[in-house]
């Protein structure tokens, strides 16, 4: 008997492991690029880095994944269909023989582009709907192409996982960068010692080594786009980062092979996006980090500039000749008709005195009469040229309902499937 990935998310993550990414032969391969890996270099802009220290999280990385998936991916039946029939997610990945999630084939990948579309269809695809399924207010978050047409497009791509219905600087800092090379330029020693750097040096005069390359294009992107969160993968290996406030501090996780398991790269991914959205039990930074507030660039390769007063502020002297104490009149300094004002010599006016105003009656009867008294005071309408508040961003918390709340495990998009009573992936713990 066959069951479907969201009778057990977390049975169907325990199994899903990557396909293996099927390359075009070698020699066919190299032809077509015109390059090798040796020859292939990355262009990096001229411009101030001061990344300082790079923290390799090293095995701790893999216990927080497990211990994430383990507390908030849903083990029981969520009663609805594999397939978004409305939007079109779906399950891609397989796992064991007992989930029934159909074989997706595509073609080798010849070039970077295929790369990508395995990239999309597979963990991406997947992902994305188990983050669909277990936080459903994340519906409008997905991955996307950015493209800025560098001329890096034929051996550095960059996705985006992100709000595709709106632009703002709270869904920036939520978001994540997915960066890829294909592997026949990222190898697995290559992606190695990217993971070992300990710092990017800043104002070198040498050339920058491959990896100093690489970690000099991944912090020009986030900076960029004002996104911590970064994901850099060739599809057979995945390592994981995260830049602190200022950027010049980066954590990075060690590297995931495609095929590996506890945690697999489906596993990481769902931590990883989870962490950016600031989901429970997320990671967060680990250690304090001094920066400073100006470590941040602009586009146009300038330091952001914090403006000085250009002279001293002068304090004008008092015109008031006025010697008296607060306990006298307001009138004894002489202004009180300059200005029409609201509060009298003794205090508030009546009815509205410190008797009245201050004491609740015991009899709620009475307190709605002096909250409707109250209300009837206020202004009938706005006035022509007052403006709506504006609105506020819903905080990360909002995004996260309790999944395990059945209101939040269906949605318009999905149609309830009915699962018997007693079916054992209701309540079996894997």
């Amino acid at each position: 008997m066959s069951y479907r990935a969201t009778d057990d998310l977390q049975g169907y993550l325990k199994d899903a492991v990557l396909p293996r990414l099927k390359l075009m032969p070698k020699p066919e391969l190299m032809s077509q690029q015109g390059y090798k890996s040796r020859r292939t270099t990355l262009t990096v802009r001229r411009r101030r880095r001061n990344l300082a220290n790079i923290v390799f999280l090293g095995s701790a990385f893999d216990e927080l994944v497990n211990d994430w998936i383990e507390e908030h991916v849903p083990n029981r039946s969520l009663c609805l269909y594999d397939a978004d029939r409305k939007t079109g997610e779906r399950f891609t990945v397989r796992s064991s023989h007992r989930f029934n999630v159909p074989e997706l084939l595509l073609p080798a990948a010849s070039d970077i582009d295929r790369v990508c579309d395995w990239l999309d269809n597979f963990p991406f695809q997947t992902v994305q709907r188990v983050f669909h399924i277990m936080f459903p207010a994340t519906k409008d978050w997905g991955f996307v192409t950015l493209d800025d047409h560098s001329c890096d497009d034929d051996n550095f791509k960059k996705f985006h996982w992100t709000d595709v219905n709106q632009d703002h600087p709270d869904i920036h800092d939520l978001s994540v960068v997915v960066a890829c090379q294909p592997p026949w330029i990222l190898s697995n020693e290559f992606m190695w010692q990217f993971t070992q750097l300990k710092s990017l040096p800043e104002g070198t005069t040498r050339p920058l080594r491959g990896k100093e390359r690489l970690w000099g294009k991944l912090w020009d992107t986030c900076v960029h786009n004002q996104t911590p969160f970064f994901i850099l993968t060739s599809y057979q290996q995945w390592a994981f980062g995260m830049f602190s406030r200022g950027w010049t501090t980066a954590f990075i996780s060690p590297v995931i092979d495609a095929q590996s398991r506890s945690p697999t790269v489906m596993h990481a991914l769902l931590y990883w996006l989870g962490s950016a959205l600031r989901a429970p039990g997320g990671f967060v930074q680990p250690v304090e980090v001094a920066e400073p507030v100006h470590n941040i660039f602009s586009d146009d390769e300038s330091e952001l500039s914090i403006a000085e007063p250009k002279k001293e502020l002068e304090i004008a002297s008092s015109l008031s000749s006025w010697s008296g104490t607060s306990d006298e009149p307001a009138s004894s300094a002489g202004v009180a008709g300059a200005v029409a004002l609201d509060v009298s010599d003794r205090g508030v006016d009546e009815p509205y005195g410190p008797d009245v105003l201050f004491k609740k009656p015991k009899d709620p009867a009475l307190v709605w009469q002096m909250v409707e008294s109250w209300r009837k005071e206020l202004p009938a309408k706005r006035a022509e040229n007052e403006t709506f508040p504006s609105p506020t961003f819903a905080t990360p918390v909002t995004l996260f309902p309790d999944f395990l709340d059945d209101s939040t495990t269906s949605d318009a998009s999905d149609e309830t499937v009915g699962v018997p009573c007693g079916h054992w992936l209701m309540s079996a713990r894997r």
